[in-house]
């Protein structure tokens, strides 16, 4: 993905990554193990695909409103 977009770590939760120029989080159960060999937490459980305007804050928004044609 980072050889298209942006991609960050979300800075309040370890275990997720935001594409935000996508649109796109993605989740996992956990940033690290105890178990190396164990598969769980290699792999994103979950993945939020999100309309424009998810990640603005309250004034965003409304400027975002108020620029709609």
């Amino acid at each position: 993905m980072r050889e298209h977009t942006t991609v960050r770590a979300d800075p309040e939760d370890p275990a997720s990554f935001l594409a935000p120029d996508l649109l796109l989080s993605f989740w996992r159960p956990f940033e690290a193990d105890d178990e190396p060999d164990e598969e769980q937490g290699y792999y994103f459980t979950s993945v939020l695909v999100a309309q424009p305007g998810y990640y603005d804050t309250p004034a965003e928004a409304e400027e975002r409103r108020r620029q709609a044609p």
